[in-house]
């Protein structure tokens, strides 16, 4: 059953053991990169996608900074175990423990990917991200999902 845990310091060697396919690589920052990154996040959570006991993917989400709405900064999945279905598993934890977590000032969850990925692009619009039209940041498509109930 696939499932999110928390990287901690048993298992973060595993976290940045994970690669993508090297055509991919454009689209993801690497887990070393995002696990510094979290050094200077308040309110983000580092977690591990998990098959099982298996660690096959990441993602990196929390409260933005700038507008105090939840972000998903990273996901990927293993090259190893892609096109599984484990993506748009990993998408639906991630929507379900953020709702779990929030208050009611949390809105939306909203992330950015690459326009060439139109993989990833499926599978947001999928699960009822929308895009916002004209919002580009670093060359990112910028994309969001109401969590209003």
């Amino acid at each position: 059953m696939l499932h999110l845990e928390s990287i901690t310091k048993d298992n973060w060697t595993k976290a940045i053991a994970l690669k993508v396919r090297q055509d991919q690589e454009t689209f993801v920052a690497s887990n070393v990169f995002s696990l510094a990154q979290l050094n200077f996040l308040d309110n983000f959570y580092a977690k591990g996608i998990f098959q099982d006991d298996e660690m096959v993917g990441f993602t990196l989400y929390g409260i933005d900074d700038e507008d105090q709405q939840y972000w998903m900064y990273r996901l990927m999945i293993d090259e190893k175990h892609q096109s599984k279905g484990y993506g748009t598993q990993a998408v639906r934890l991630v929507i379900e423990d953020v709702r779990r977590m929030k208050d009611p000032g949390h809105k939306t969850l909203t992330l950015s990917y690459e326009p060439e990925n139109t993989y990833a692009r499926d599978i947001y619009k999928r699960l009822g991200f929308e895009e916002i039209d004209g919002m580009i940041i670093e060359g990112e498509q910028i994309a969001r999902l109401s969590l209003i109930e």
